[in-house]
């Protein structure tokens, strides 16, 4: 099973610079192939593949005087850019994707990969220390269990990749071939409705708040975007003020991070099956009034943490259709509400009388749509998806302490 391991890394002045002059070479590596692959099929209709851009790398540019700092670069490692370009190049086609862009110095991420073999087989990574091509014994900071996780299943690395952020932190991302640990059996089934209010709400009556964790640094982040524009571009003291602006999304990103793998953890290690709307993330942030607060709390990042968990732990996600009726039905006798407002976060059936939260009401409607999928009773548009996604490392503490709201019997019925 793949599963990524992230871990920090902490270079000194000499590998830091060995590691910036990496990236740029690898950008640059990037940039030419990306300009003669677009120049030949331009001019000639000729698509440049893989060996020709190979011997265009190593006879035109390792081999040009003009280009001798390459020389100082592993191969292998600059390499590995053509076949992120060709892999941008082919995602445009056959995926739309979004056309490949050159690769600047500016950018938010500077990253590059590492094949197995520009992996040193001499790394113990209990030492926290590793070495990377030419870039020897980089100290690094991780979780104890993941070094031990790292040194027991070394044989089965297959790539690393290396990323400087906006705030000059290093990270390495480590992609293994291991087994992942199991977790205790469960036969629940559960549906979870995605809110604004409300992060997460159950079919069990169980809520994750909306931590909202850029709402309460908004007045510092504004502070510190006027303080970042008055400064001249260009200087230093434009570039610490660019610094200090990037560590507080960062701690926001974190924050938002672990929150979404705690949820998700929760809801994986209890439930066999969860059950959850097929949403149209880029459709709802059109709205202009919810974007910003749909963004903040990143509900396509969260399906794609469910999904390769649920493939890990052996757990079904089930996507219901984004156009099944589930807070404007009753869960109790099955009236359709067509009159429901966005706003109506209450509303009264009068089929049965009974007092409805819209939410609580979603998710026992998902939940229940989530089954009949499952056994093959529900209109043919709903299908089970099962897409697993293998990035990312998973934590596997539970969340201690969150608002469990349980609706109380006479309020449903």
């Amino acid at each position: 099973m793949l599963k990524a391991v992230k871990i920090r890394l902490y270079p000194n002045k000499t590998q830091e610079t060995q590691i910036n002059k990496l990236l740029g070479c690898y950008r640059f590596i990037y940039n030419k192939c990306l300009n003669k692959k677009i120049i030949s099929y331009t001019d000639n209709k000729i698509t440049e593949n893989l060996t020709t851009l190979g011997y265009y790398i190593h006879h035109d540019l390792l081999k040009n005087d003009e280009f001798i700092w390459l020389r100082e670069q592993n191969s292998k490692v600059l390499k590995q850019s053509l076949i992120d370009m060709l892999l941008a190049y082919n995602n445009f086609f056959k995926h739309k994707k979004g056309y490949p862009k050159y690769k600047s110095k500016h950018d938010n991420k500077q990253s590059c990969r590492f094949e197995l073999a520009t992996i040193s087989k001499r790394n113990i990574y209990t030492n926290y220390k590793i070495s990377l091509a030419n870039i020897k014994n980089i100290k690094f900071r991780c979780n104890k269990k993941y070094t031990e996780y790292l040194n027991k299943n070394k044989k089965f690395i297959k790539s690393a990749t290396l990323t400087k952020l906006p705030t000059g932190e290093f990270y390495l991302s480590i992609l293994i071939d291991g087994d992942v640990k199991t977790i205790k059996p469960s036969n629940n089934t559960i549906g979870i409705d995605l809110g604004i209010k409300d992060f997460v709400i159950t079919s069990n009556g169980e809520t994750f708040d909306n931590l909202n964790f850029k709402k309460s640094k908004i007045e510092r982040l504004k502070r510190l975007q006027r303080a970042l524009s008055k400064k001249k571009k260009g200087s230093n003291n434009r570039n610490k003020a660019r610094i200090k602006l990037a560590k507080v999304y960062q701690k926001i990103n974190n924050q938002k991070q672990y929150y979404l793998h705690e949820v998700s953890n929760v809801l994986i290690n209890e439930n066999k099956v969860i059950c959850m709307e097929n949403l149209n993330v880029k459709g709802m942030v059109k709205n202009h009034k919810l974007a910003e607060s749909i963004q903040q709390m990143n509900f396509g990042e969260f399906r794609r943490m469910l999904e390769y968990k649920a493939n890990w732990y052996d757990r079904n996600i089930v996507f219901v259709d984004r156009f099944y009726p589930s807070s404007k039905t009753c869960n109790h006798c099955g009236y359709i509400n067509k009159k429901l407002k966005l706003s109506d976060r209450q509303w009264v059936c009068p089929d049965c009388g009974s007092v409805i939260n819209r939410d609580y009401n979603a998710a026992c409607n998902i939940r229940d749509e989530g089954i009949r999928i499952l056994v093959g009773l529900s209109s043919p548009e709903l299908t089970l998806v099962d897409l697993p996604l293998m990035d990312d490392p998973t934590r596997n503490s539970l969340l201690k302490s969150n608002v469990r709201v349980k609706q109380e019997k006479n309020e449903f019925h």
